[in-house]
């Protein structure tokens, strides 16, 4: 009987792949079209956990989404990888299921069942043919309501995380990147990796995770959105059966103190005597994710170095200097301030050019402001690639607890590519005056100190530490 199932679940799946194979197509042509959702449906039951429900008929499958709004940054000091380990074992057992009961639950109707963290919040996510509904739902109110965090578990996927973050200090690029905001943030939570440290992860216990999870797992600090081939009036009902009975305290957001500002130019050289290769870093705080600049900074970081090939910082340093084969700029759009960072690698030698060369940029884009055909070729890629964020239910899902989490407001979704195209050259310098800083930077090299050491003396103080630390 078992096989006879699978064999329907299979044929299942693939009309499903098949149709949106077929959907895809569609999209990608109208994807240069403004964003236009089915009605967005909100409820917040008694116990304070706020609905969201979004009718797609389309296809016969339905995403569930369930946000905790509480990440990384809610670790306490020195627990760094909390979030990260209680949402990771969210499936590893609950009251009812082991956790390969749970898997093969999920399995056996051919769905998904994901949980994880970042720095501001905690997802669960549930995907499922619509006519398993009532599995899919059930299982994900099960994972966040009754978890057993049994110490087997937690001990083996301990193990697990010890060995990637050990995995990642073998790699100079990560290790740059991880030095970079302890650098930039010092003990503000954004300068912790989400998953902890190797000494923080030791210190873990499994009332550590029992106390996190009662703390943030409530009602009124979660929302759930559902997106599908669904019915509001029938989901809510459905909701209320499986939520209802969840409580606990209201939670208060943390108290964060902003990192100081950056003075002048600060430079920590990370030796590994053994690399030819240099690692960069450089950069600052940057904004917050309501910003109302976030419109034309995206735009501007797109020109300098967020655009790939596109980018002036890909041009001049990798096509015309050679120093590299990559390089990228970001801005981090979180809940408080993130980072605004610079990243590349070059040879040993060229290590003091790429930096320079990379000043200089951030110098002429607030000088000399951006091109029409710059601008113009950056709302084109904008105004085509948002609407492909809106290509399946756990895509829309995604995107409107993005706007729920950040407050955002109603029309974020909706006029984002107006927003887009309403960004002017001179926004464009405009922000890169006020949010870039070339004069004050922080800089993290991971290289030969021996050999890098007197070529970065010129560009500001420098600080020394060892790889392994």
């Amino acid at each position: 009987m078992q096989k006879k199932n699978s064999k329907f679940i299979g044929i299942d799946l693939f009309i499903l792949f098949f149709i949106l194979f077929i959907l895809g197509g569609c999209l990608a042509t109208a994807s240069a079209q403004e964003i236009k959702l089915p009605p967005i449906k909100k409820t917040t039951l008694d116990n304070g956990l706020k609905v969201i429900v979004i009718e797609q008929h389309e296809l016969p499958i339905v995403a569930f989404r369930l946000l905790i709004k509480s990440g990384s940054a809610c670790d306490p000091a020195g627990k760094g990888g909390l979030a990260n380990l209680t949402a990771g074992l969210l499936r590893k057992g609950t009251k009812t299921k082991s956790a390969t009961q749970v898997a093969e639950a999920i399995d056996f109707v051919g769905g998904s069942l994901d949980a994880g963290s970042d720095r501001d919040a905690t997802y669960a996510s549930c995907r499922v043919l619509t006519k398993h509904f009532d599995t899919g739902l059930g299982l994900l109110a099960d994972i966040i309501l009754n978890p057993t965090f049994k110490q087997d578990e937690i001990d083996r996927l301990g193990k697990q995380t010890l060995a990637s973050i050990k995995q990642q200090k073998d790699d100079p690029a990560s290790v740059a990147g991880e030095k970079f905001r302890e650098f930039v943030f010092g003990n503000h939570p954004y300068g912790q990796p989400t998953e902890g440290t190797e000494e923080s992860i030791t210190t873990l216990t499994r009332d550590d995770i029992v106390n996190f999870h009662q703390k943030y797992y409530v009602p009124a600090n979660a929302i759930l959105a559902v997106v599908g081939d669904v019915k509001n009036a029938e989901v809510i009902n459905k909701i209320k059966a499986k939520f209802s009975q969840w409580s606990g305290a209201p939670v208060t957001p943390p108290s964060l103190v902003e990192p100081a500002a950056i003075k002048g130019h600060q430079i920590l050289l990370v030796d590994k005597p053994d690399l030819t290769q240099t690692y960069i870093e450089i950069g600052h705080l940057g904004i917050d994710r309501k910003n109302p600049d976030i419109f034309a900074v995206r735009v501007m970081n797109y020109i300098l170095g967020g655009g790939g090939f596109a980018s002036r910082l890909m041009d001049e340093v990798r096509a015309k200097r050679g120093l590299t084969y990559g390089i990228n700029s970001s801005f981090d759009f979180l809940k408080w301030r993130g980072a605004f960072d610079v990243s590349t690698f070059t040879q040993n030698d060229s290590t003091a050019a790429a930096i320079t060369v990379i000043i200089d940029q951030l110098r002429k884009i607030q000088a000399e402001g951006v091109t029409d055909k710059e601008l113009s070729d950056t709302k084109s890629f904008y105004t085509g690639y948002f609407p492909l964020q809106f290509e399946t239910p756990e895509q829309i899902a995604t995107q409107i607890l993005i706007v729920e989490l950040y407050d955002l407001g109603e029309d974020y979704i909706t006029n984002y590519t107006q927003r887009i195209n309403a960004v002017t050259k001179e926004d464009i310098q405009r922000v890169a005056v006020k949010y870039i800083d070339p004069d004050n930077l922080k800089m993290v090299v991971v290289s030969k100190a021996e050999t890098v050491k007197p070529l970065l003396e010129p560009l500001g103080t420098v600080e020394v530490t060892s790889f392994l630390k």
